[in-house]
């Protein structure tokens, strides 16, 4: 995107949309699907994903897409494709926009390829209002069409953001509940698919937004949880180290030597042994002391 660039539509129409699979493509040019009945199915780089009426897709330029709609379940349209482009009859640029709006910046700046959003009520308004102007476009409403791209790009770019913050929170809620949950049952057997049904997701939608917030995958975080138990009931307490993999959760006791091993690099036994060796060293200090 150059400094003095302004959005000019290229492509923009209304569409009824019957039994139709489009041939992958892309294009330069960002583009705005809206849903306004119906439903439809968008696939961008094998990933498949589902449009419902009042429903958006903002898809970046040059990113490889197509539409399919199902036989029997027409869907009506509205797209809007806009470029980039050089031109001082503009009032303003893009750039100079960003500058004033930080959601603007951030949304014409990411690095996703699309996003989706439900219309809170006004998008809608400015798109049929633009396509409109555009229709009818003449030196005397180029002001208003650009007024119009204006509204409609801060009003995506408020929605986008919103839209981010819910899910943040939405997430931390999740996540937290989580590791309530592993923390207070990591004694029993724990799989994903559990922990999904506790928050209602998906077990792979779970697995991306733990690893996203947590770094680290939920598999590694119980075995966190379980080997940092065990190192202290074997340091702290005289539990016979066999009945230790019990205590937190592991089926057998050869299963967790290994594993403690792995996350150690000592065995259950050598462990316990080099930790009464330190609370040793450290009794003999305070006697001294």
């Amino acid at each position: 995107m150059k400094e003095n660039t302004f959005p000019e539509a290229v492509y923009y129409y209304f569409k009824e949309w019957q039994e139709y699979n489009m041939e992958i493509h892309k294009h330069k040019a960002i583009e705005i699907m809206y849903v306004i009945k119906g439903k439809c199915t968008i696939e961008i780089n094998n990933t498949k994903v589902e449009l419902r009426k009042q429903q958006y897709i903002f898809i970046y330029g040059n990113v490889p897409h197509r539409l399919i709609v199902e036989k029997k379940n027409p869907c009506r349209m509205l797209n809007v494709e806009f470029e980039w482009k050089e031109n001082m009859k503009h009032f303003t640029s893009i750039h100079n926009l960003m500058h004033h709006d930080q959601s603007l910046k951030e949304m014409l700046t990411a690095s996703e390829d699309y996003f989706i959003l439900k219309d809170s009520g006004h998008i809608y308004g400015h798109l049929s209002s633009l396509v409109l102007e555009l229709d009818l476009q003449n030196s005397d409403n180029r002001l208003q069409i650009d007024i119009l791209f204006i509204q409609l790009l801060i009003s995506v770019a408020k929605s986008r953001k919103e839209q981010m913050q819910q899910i943040g929170q939405s997430n931390e809620w999740i996540i937290h509940q989580v590791l309530t949950y592993i923390h207070e049952n990591y004694d029993y057997e724990i799989r994903t698919c559990d922990l999904a049904n506790l928050v209602h997701l998906h077990p792979s939608y779970l697995h991306r937004i733990f690893k996203k917030m947590m770094k680290i995958t939920i598999n590694e975080y119980l075995t966190k949880v379980r080997m940092e138990k065990a190192k202290m009931l074997l340091t702290k307490t005289d539990i016979p180290v066999t009945e230790i993999a019990n205590y937190v959760g592991i089926n057998t006791s050869q299963y967790f030597s290994n594993l403690f091993k792995i996350y150690t690099t000592f065995t259950p036994s050598q462990y316990r042994k080099e930790g009464q060796n330190f609370i040793g060293e450290d009794n003999k200090l305070e006697s001294h002391g």
